[in-house]
């Protein structure tokens, strides 16, 4: 909750911005509760390395129960940070951002190198844009991901896994790149 107070405690106060009296109590009971749960992270291995055991699955208990109250808290994740695909791509954006816009496009498929075209995959996308979009497009890539590997360990080829043709640029004797004056080239001067 720390991270999160920074980042709108900032623009808040550069903007002028005014907030609820309320909204400031609920800040503050979740700057605690987020101190108490920091403080017994710390408190468990503590009380581990010094010889209590039982302690140590209590207080992660009681940390899980903090952590439940912030999932409840912030949990809202559909329909906030929507991006549609118009300015998803004029934007630039890329990866799972602009297929969670909409757009069905995956450089894998579309330039098809190493072997992705020799493996059964899917883009993965989704056309709300929002948030949660974002977030079911990189937990199904991933699930993607292993469906890959998977194939990819059963189909690898026998043979060499590098190009022994490179090593004939190591033949070359004595490029002119290789001088004293080129290896500094790039370097400032220290005038001390």
């Amino acid at each position: 909750m720390f991270t999160e107070a920074i980042t709108v405690n900032g623009p808040e106060q550069l903007g002028n911005i005014q907030v609820p009296k309320r909204a400031s109590y609920i800040r503050a009971i979740m700057l605690e509760l987020s101190r108490i749960a920091s403080h017994l992270l710390w408190l468990g291995p503590f009380m581990a390395d010094i010889g209590a055991q039982t302690p140590f699955f209590y207080i992660f208990r009681e940390r899980e129960l903090i952590y439940d109250l912030f999932e409840a808290a912030t949990e809202r994740v559909e329909g906030v940070g929507i991006i549609g695909a118009e300015e998803a791509l004029n934007w630039g954006l890329s990866g799972p951002m602009l297929r969670a816009s909409g757009i069905q496009w995956d450089l894998r498929k579309v330039d098809r190198y190493e072997c992705y075209d020799e493996v059964d995959w899917e883009v993965q996308w989704q056309k709300e844009g929002d948030s949660l979009a974002r977030y079911l497009v990189r937990i199904s890539e991933m699930t993607e991901s292993i469906k890959i590997i998977q194939q990819a360990l059963e189909g690898i080829p026998g043979g060499p896994y590098e190009n022994l043709e490179i090593r004939r640029f190591d033949r070359i004797k004595d490029p002119e790149w290789n001088d004293f004056e080129y290896r500094f080239i790039s370097k400032k001067p220290s005038y001390f």
